[in-house]
This record gives structure tokens, C-alpha cells and sequence, in this order.
């Protein structure tokens, strides 16, 4: 016991020396954020610098803005780039830097000192940035080192999550770069079987959402989004995002797959294959070999555009078969689907078939699957190259793929061009 008592009593002398030691007048921790700061202009304003057919501009001392930020780089979607916006307009800002979101996240309050700083295009668009040399030149880009980016770009102790301006299609310059809501949208039926990216190959890709009018805009996602291998949303709804533009191009980056709502019923979406893009192969559709070398390609009479197949090669006819064949079809959203299309032939030789299946499975050889033959009305006249309406051809519901197949002999083939291809409700009448 009175062991017990002396260890207690050389634990409390310690434990008073150190108290005695410890400096009870704490030193203010140092300050991460500012509380206020004189700006001078709005983003509005700051745009207004570069005039004329200046590519860019050297900033004033004297400026210095306050924006909210909208855009994240946490989830991957955004590289280098930090986008903020005021009551007045939005603006991108290019900075080398990774990470950003652990200083900058969304809804942070910065204030902006622009002096030094330059107003430039960079894919046709006005950003914030900088200057650097390479070659001799120099050129506009990013905002580089730690400490010139924390001199220019100074956090606030304010954080006010900025709430999305509704748009509608199609979307204009005044809300370039602002954080948008479009309601009542979906992506196009021929993409709805598609991830966000190219998560395997790191690769960005383009989808497209439309309006009930047909309007429609990019979405773009980068292959090292984080929600790159995730499937697109299949239904109709809502989708915030960052609007941007590219040249003539205007584009939509989401921050996260949060910024997405689309589980509503889909509105009726005619498939439609013009050619007017000049590529038959758009919108998921492909061609397919089956017998020979022949197939499928674009083709230009008066300045339309369609797909052609000919097994005439200058000299000689040869043996062939070959499919066009659409993407995935998810026909779940109409009530009495249908399919429709033009066509023309010259020479002699044998008819096109038309089939769909609801068994193919996209990739392999289309006669491995099971494929039902449609009864188009085709031109059974004798001059050539006369445009012959389809009718409209009943699809089950189930339809999966549908296909144009081309055959040829070796003694004989038709020249056969389609235009036009359409699915959608078959009409009242």
C-alpha cells in the first residue's frame, strides 16, 4: 500500500511540473481564408477586355472579381480547370495544378486578382489564364506554380452551393460556362446501351441528349471520370452540368452522376439514319462481310447523301454479301413501332432484304443469329434510280437489331441506295 501512495505521489509532481511547463497563451492558428476583399468588377465586366481581334489580353492591376466555383476535378471530369461564375456570367480558369477540389471545392467563394493574368481563346472560347514560351513563341495556357496561384486566387471563408440556371435547348452564349438544369430530356435511343466513357482506353466520349422537339446538345465525358464505366441513364429527366463550347460546338460536362435524373417514362424518339452527317456509320450502325469484298458506303447524287452497296468493281461483277446493320434497338418506349426508308436501284440483279432479329448480339457474324425478313415496297419499274418509299413495316417490340443486306453474283448485281431510315410509332392514318 505504501508503494501504491509514493508512485501516485511522483505521478502528480510530474504531471504539475509539465503544467507548469506548458505556455497557456496560445498563438491565433493562421488564417486559410479571407473574410472580405475590395473587388472592383464583375466577370461581365472582365470579358469585355479582350476586344476586337485580339487573341488575348494582359489583365490590369486594378482587377479583381469575386465568383463562386462550379466545377469539380474530384470525380475526374474536369482536368486543370476551375470554373466560377457570378450574377453576371461565368468564366473558365486554366490552372496547372491537380487536386483542386481540396482547396477549391464547390460553392467556395474566391476572390480574384487579375493583374498579370491574361484573357485568351482556347478552342475558340474566351478563358482565364496565363502565358508561357515554347519555341520562341509565346502562347497562351495555364496558370502555373503553387505560389502564383495562391497570389491570384485567394479563398474566401464563404461557401454558397450555386444554384443551376434552367435552359432550354437550344443553349446560347449568355450562359456559357454557368451551371445549367435542362428538364425533360434523355439521350438518344441509339446510345442509351452505352457507358459514360471509354473507361478501358481512357478515351472521352460524346453522347447526345435531346428534347421532345428534337433539339439537341454533347455531353461530354473524359475516360478518366470515375463514373466512366457506368451505364447511361435510359429514361427521360433532368441533368445539370457545366456548359461549355468547343469552336461552334456546345458541350456539357456533368461534375458526377449525382448531377443526373433520369428515371422518368421516355418520350417516343424517331430513329433517324440521313446521311446528312456524311457517315453511315453515326449513331452505332455497322457494316458487316459475309461473302466477298463488297460493301456498304456513302453515296452523293446532286448533293444528297445516302448509303450504297455494288458488287461492281470497274471490270467485273463478284459474288457478295453484305449487311448495315443498326445499333441496339430498345423499342420498350413505343407503342406500335415501326420501320421506314427510301430506296433506288440500277442495273440487274437481286433485290435487298430487309430483317430484324431479337437475338443478334451486335459483333458476330449476322448469320449466326435468327433474323426475320420485312416486306418493303421496293421499285419494280424499269427506270433506274427512281426513289421508292418503304411503306411502314411493322417491328415487334422485342426488335433488336435490324439490317439491310446486299447480295450479288458474279455474273450481275444491282446498285442499291437507302436514305432516310426511320423508326418510330407507325402512324394513325
Amino acid at each position: 500500500m505504501k508503494k501504491i501512495f509514493f508512485y501516485i505521489t511522483i505521478l502528480l509532481s510530474i504531471s504539475a511540473l509539465f503544467s507548469a511547463c506548458v505556455d497557456q497563451n496560445f498563438e491565433e492558428p493562421e488564417k486559410i481564408c479571407t473574410e472580405q476583399m475590395q473587388t472592383t468588377a464583375t466577370i461581365h465586366d472582365l470579358m469585355g477586355y479582350l476586344t476586337g481581334n485580339a487573341d488575348t489580353i494582359k489583365l490590369p492591376d486594378s482587377l479583381v472579381i469575386e465568383a463562386y466555383v462550379t466545377s469539380t476535378d474530384q470525380f475526374g471530369n474536369f482536368y486543370k480547370e476551375l470554373v466560377v461564375q457570378d450574377s453576371t456570367a461565368a468564366i473558365s480558369i486554366m490552372i496547372d495544378a491537380s487536386y483542386l477540389y481540396t482547396k477549391y471545392p464547390l460553392g467556395q467563394k474566391i476572390y480574384i486578382k487579375c493583374g498579370g493574368l491574361y484573357l485568351g481563346k482556347n478552342g475558340g472560347v474566351t478563358k482565364l489564364g496565363s502565358t508561357y514560351t515554347e519555341y520562341g513563341f509565346i502562347k497562351f495556357g495555364r496558370i502555373q506554380g503553387e505560389p502564383v496561384i495562391d497570389a491570384h486566387l485567394i479563398k474566401s471563408c464563404d461557401n454558397q452551393q450555386v444554384t443551376p440556371t434552367t435552359i432550354t435547348l437550344p443553349p446560347d452564349d449568355g450562359v456559357l460556362y454557368k451551371l445549367v438544369k435542362i428538364e425533360n430530356v434523355q439521350f438518344k435511343q441509339s446510345e442509351v446501351n452505352s457507358t459514360w466513357a471509354d473507361a478501358d482506353n481512357l478515351e472521352t466520349v460524346n453522347h447526345l441528349i435531346i428534347d421532345s422537339a428534337n433539339h439537341s446538345l454533347i455531353v461530354r465525358t473524359s475516360g478518366y471520370a470515375n463514373f466512366a464505366r457506368d451505364s447511361l441513364p435510359k429514361g427521360n429527366g433532368t441533368i445539370i452540368g457545366v456548359l461549355s463550347k468547343y469552336n461552334d460546338d456546345y458541350q456539357l460536362y456533368i461534375r458526377n452522376t449525382d448531377d443526373v435524373d433520369m428515371n422518368g417514362v421516355r418520350f417516343s424518339e424517331p430513329i433517324l439514319k440521313d446521311f446528312e452527317d456524311e457517315d453511315i456509320f453515326s449513331d452505332g450502325w455497322t457494316t458487316q462481310i459475309v461473302t466477298g469484298t463488297t460493301n456498304w458506303e456513302l453515296g452523293n447524287h446532286s448533293g444528297n447523301n445516302y448509303v450504297q452497296c455494288s458488287n461492281w468493281d470497274g471490270s467485273a461483277h463478284s459474288q457478295a454479301e453484305a449487311w448495315y446493320i443498326s445499333p441496339e434497338l430498345d423499342l420498350s418506349f413505343y407503342s406500335n413501332p415501326a420501320l421506314s426508308f427510301k430506296s433506288a436501284w440500277g442495273y440487274s440483279g437481286d433485290d435487298i432484304k430487309v430483317k430484324y432479329s431479337t437475338d443478334y448480339d451486335g459483333t458476330s457474324n449476322p448469320t449466326s443469329a435468327t433474323w426475320t425478313d420485312l416486306n418493303p415496297t421496293l421499285y419494280t419499274g424499269s427506270d433506274f434510280w427512281t426513289w421508292t418509299n418503304s411503306g411502314e413495316l411493322d417491328l415487334p417490340a422485342n426488335t433488336k437489331y435490324v439490317a439491310f443486306v446486299y447480295y450479288g453474283a458474279n455474273d450481275d448485281g444491282r446498285t442499291w441506295e437507302i436514305d432516310d431510315i426511320k423508326i418510330d410509332n407507325k402512324s394513325s392514318k
